[in-house]
């Protein structure tokens, strides 16, 4: 079984041919909770007593809103409870202490509870905040995600691809964590306050300006250029964000930005901030989008520091510099309590512990919609305005939190661009977090090298050929045609490589029956030559019936010029020679019946040899929802004539009679007796299902 399966390896992960072509560009239409239209005005409002806890009883009567000024009279409140996790979090989460890092199940649009974009915006980010922050998230997506949470983590100084971002996959979120990093491009600060320079006894006199002055309007200047790309890349997020469903929040982690600046006298005036505040506001009430802000720079005290060089320094500019910080601190987490509170959601500022802050954000998921006839006035197609809501609630220590306002623009006008052409759906197929089944398809992708092609992914698409629309031909044969579209996107949504063609199968009666059993399986390589974490999604269409199916899923490249020890992909097969398909297509399925056996194989790489010969072995563990199902003993890895930097070796495990039906992941670990001990084991994930 081994030798003849080794051949089958490598035929499954080398060599094939490819072709790309451009594709265009997406959008989707699902209702929206809230709306914002000519005769409706529904927004979201969170109601809570004085110790937080949502008010889950309020009568029509016990609420008003005004709109400008306005009371409007309610037509409509309905309170929606925020579903909490079951049972003890801590008991929930426990694992076995040695499970892998899952692979996250994919969610359908009814199994999404919370889809939560985590915005941040390095622009604004110190040198020390960026460690603060990447634990933060860390914590999050080890012990806040829960089952039925779909997210994003974008920075705002890269490239925006927010909304194929969003996942339930762990690994990706925390590739995308490994990624944030200090942006020398943004403020350039390494400390939470620039450090001083000394005040040499010379230079300007009279009423020329300094360099002092200079280096004020400038640092200003940047502030508030970063500031507005900043709210900029939030409000792209969140308006990508309208079409997700379930209860929607974004987590804006930022050092803040002034809204407002403020002359050496004291006297403040307004900038573009202001503006690029009310925009979001706007977005996130016509997306039904809760905008939080949390500050990583924690309890500060703006005081003079060690770093600072005072030399010839005045007592009166010390003073003058303290002064200064304090109003920076002040006016930059304005600025992030502004932009919460405009938004219905609260800011966590002044807070050394960020995931207390951010438990207290997940928690608050509760709300009521509520529901008015807007006036003629609100929207005027003469005069469109900003229309300023107001939320009072007549119950003694309830405190209230709603968006504070909208453009009068009928969201109508916003989606008069959205009707979706054949070629807009292939893309919202391609970007959208979720698996488009008109036309079922299933996918894999295998990473891979090859001493003359490199480092590549190979992707395997199945299809079943009955899916299909087969047109029967004038010389009696059946033909199909579709075309598949593939992008991988790299770091922050950038497209890493592309792929698009048209394919035709035809085929006479015995052949169309033999491969309805089997399916088909379209075969093809990406040739990524980073390194890095990639999501690769393909897209289906039936050109016959104009039927669209999509899939995804993320993989990792890694650095094979590091020489460590590494693992290709691993392809399956069922039955090994007595099964009725081929290792590529039980690869593309990974589906097999209890009681059958499965056969594995891998490509060991960067191995170390002595007088060309390895010392390798292997162990294999399976695991379901985390826990341990078996665990194997060590096996040695024959090498026979292969090279000792690319050794194929396969295995093959019974599944029981009594295997429950279900997702399982197989860890595959290799351990080289010959590399150092930290370098030692090399790891290799592939998830498979068991039926029945």
């Amino acid at each position: 079984m081994n030798k003849l399966f080794l051949s089958m390896i490598a035929a499954a992960l080398i060599a094939v041919s490819v072709s790309a072509q451009d594709v265009p560009k997406p959008t989707s239409t699902p209702e929206d909770v809230v709306k914002i239209t000519t005769s409706l005005v529904q927004v979201d409002v969170t109601v809570v007593d004085k110790d937080g806890r949502p008010i889950r009883d309020l009568k029509p009567n016990e609420i008003r809103i005004f709109e400008n000024g306005k009371e409007q009279a309610v037509s409509g409140l309905t309170f929606v409870a925020g579903t909490q996790p079951a049972g003890d979090s801590k008991a929930d989460r426990a694992k076995s202490p040695s499970a892998p890092l899952l692979y996250g199940k994919k969610l359908a649009p009814n199994e999404v509870r919370r889809a939560i974009a985590i915005v941040v915006d390095d622009l604004t980010f110190s040198f020390q905040s960026v460690s603060y922050v990447r634990d933060m998230l860390r914590r999050f997506v080890d012990r806040q995600m829960e089952d039925g949470d779909l997210v994003a983590i974008v920075r705002t100084g890269s490239s925006m691809g927010a909304l194929q971002q969003f996942t339930s996959d762990k690994r990706q979120l925390y590739a995308a964590i490994d990624r944030i990093h200090w942006n020398a491009l943004g403020n350039g600060r390494l400390g939470t306050f620039s450090q001083t320079d000394p005040k040499f006894p010379f230079g300007t006199t009279g009423d020329e300006r300094s360099v002092d002055d200079i280096t004020n309007e400038n640092s200003k200047y940047r502030e508030n250029v970063f500031a507005t790309g900043s709210l900029g890349s939030l409000n792209y997020v969140i308006r990508g964000m309208r079409d997700l469903p379930g209860r929607k929040s974004v987590l804006m982690v930022s050092e803040g930005f002034r809204l407002f600046d403020r002359d050496p006298d004291g006297t403040t005036s307004s900038n573009q901030v202001m503006e690029s505040v009310r925009r979001i506001t706007d977005s996130a009430n016509r997306a039904a989008v809760v905008v939080y802000t949390v500050d990583p720079r924690g309890l500060q005290i703006p005081m003079l520091e060690a770093a600072d060089n005072t030399m010839y320094w005045t007592p009166e500019d010390r003073d003058k510099e303290v002064e200064a910080r304090f109003a920076q601190l002040r006016d930059t987490q304005d600025g992030l309590q502004y932009l919460a509170q405009e938004t219905g959601g609260f800011a966590i500022i002044n807070n050394n512990g960020l995931s207390s802050g951010i438990r207290r954000i997940l928690d608050d998921q509760s709300y009521y919609l509520l529901a008015y006839t807007p006036d003629d006035a609100t929207f005027d197609p003469q005069k469109v305005r900003y229309n300023k809501i107001e939320v009072k609630v007549d119950r003694p220590g309830a405190k209230v939190r709603y968006r504070r306002g909208f453009f009068g623009i009928d969201d109508k006008a916003f989606a008069a661009d959205r009707k979706a052409s054949g070629d807009d759906r292939i893309v919202d197929a391609l970007i959208s977090p979720f698996a488009e089944n008109e036309l079922p398809v299933r996918f894999n992708a295998i990473f891979s090298y090859d001493a003359k092609a490199g480092t590549f992914v190979r992707s395997l698409l199945h299809m079943n050929i009955s899916d299909l629309d087969f047109k029967k031909q004038a010389d009696g044969k059946l033909k199909a045609m579709f075309d598949i579209f593939a992008y991988a996107f790299g770091e922050q949504g950038r497209v890493a490589a592309q792929q698009a063609k048209t394919y035709s199968i035809t085929l006479d009666e015995p052949e169309y029956e033999k491969m309805r059993k089997t399916g088909f399986v379209y075969n093809f390589l990406f040739p990524i030559e980073k390194p890095g974490a990639y999501q690769l999604r393909v897209a289906v269409r039936d050109k016959g019936v104009d039927k669209i199916g999509s899939a995804s899923q993320f993989i990792e490249v890694p650095d094979l010029k590091k020489d460590r020890l590494t693992l290709s992909g691993v392809v399956l097969d069922a039955g090994g020679e007595n099964s009725g398909s081929s290792p590529v297509t039980s690869t593309a399925v990974r589906e097999f019946k209890a009681g059958s056996s499965l056969d594995y194989g891998t490509i060991v790489l960067n191995a170390k040899a002595t007088a060309g010969k390895t010392s390798l072995s292997s162990k294999l563990r399976v695991f379901r929802d985390g826990k341990l199902v078996f665990d194997g003993d060590p096996h040695p890895i024959t090498q026979g004539d292969q090279p000792a930097d690319s050794v194929a070796f396969a295995g093959r495990i019974s599944l029981g009679s009594k295997l429950a039906p279900g997702d399982y992941v197989m860890e595959i670990a290799v351990t080289d007796a010959l590399a150092k001990a930290k370098r030692s084991t090399a790891l290799q994930y592939v998830e498979f299902t068991v039926t029945e």
